[in-house]
């Protein structure tokens, strides 16, 4: 049987990030609801940050995709890699925290890697057109500031840019765990903990329904 593939982007640059203490709480609780063997493959991308987008890349990127193989293929061999990381997986979880109202600069370096015309996409006169598998993505969301309220106390980039660059590879089925106002809170760990524990009352039977069905082969 296949193993149930698991790609994992740690996207803080700290090493007691309130974003993956969520995430790999989120792990835990998720590994013995999955039928088989995990293959886990974990990418900390905020402490080991990705190169910047090369200027021979950025060229390739105007190229039919064989040309571009052709003539760019070792400017391209990183971002076979993350593609490669990103078809295999089965679920796509992202421990990340608030930037400035949007992603971090390593998730989006992260995203400007694996959306490639013609590999990840295709554009056509009706627009862009995904070439990738659905699958679940979840998203471990954590902020010292108040996002993500009702009414809004702050503009929120995040969440509508990541469903954009996600939806544009074929990555429809995100869902969020969030955690805001921790620079508020005197133990931030703590209520990183009680909303992993609610979400996991409240949400996790769901999204492993949900995960299961939409991993099966069709």
């Amino acid at each position: 049987m296949k193993p149930f593939d698991i790609l994992l982007l740690e996207c803080s640059p700290r090493t007691d990030a309130t974003s993956t203490r969520l995430v790999h709480r989120l792990l835990d609780a998720l590994r013995p609801r999955i039928d088989g063997k995990v293959r886990l493959t974990e990418r900390r991308i905020g402490a080991e940050p990705l190169p910047p987008i090369s200027a021979a890349y950025a060229e390739s990127l105007l190229l039919p995709i064989a040309e571009a193989r052709e003539r760019y293929g070792a400017e391209l061999s990183l971002s076979d890699e993350l593609v490669s990381e990103l078809e295999r997986a089965d679920l796509l979880l992202i421990a990340t925290p608030v930037h400035n109202f949007t992603i971090p600069a390593a998730l989006k370096t992260w995203i400007d890697y694996v959306v490639r015309r013609e590999v990840t996409f295709k554009s056509t006169p009706q627009g862009k057109v995904d070439l990738l598998r659905d699958r679940p993505t979840l998203v471990a969301v954590t902020s010292g500031g108040a996002m993500f309220r009702d009414p809004p106390q702050q503009p929120d980039f995040f969440r509508p840019y990541l469903h954009a660059a996600l939806g544009v590879m074929g990555l429809n089925s995100v869902r969020f765990v969030q955690t805001t106002g921790l620079a508020f809170s005197d133990t931030p760990m703590n209520t990183v903990e009680t909303a992993a524990r609610a979400w996991l009352e409240e949400g996790l039977q769901q999204f492993t329904r949900t995960l299961r069905r939409e991993t099966v082969p069709s």
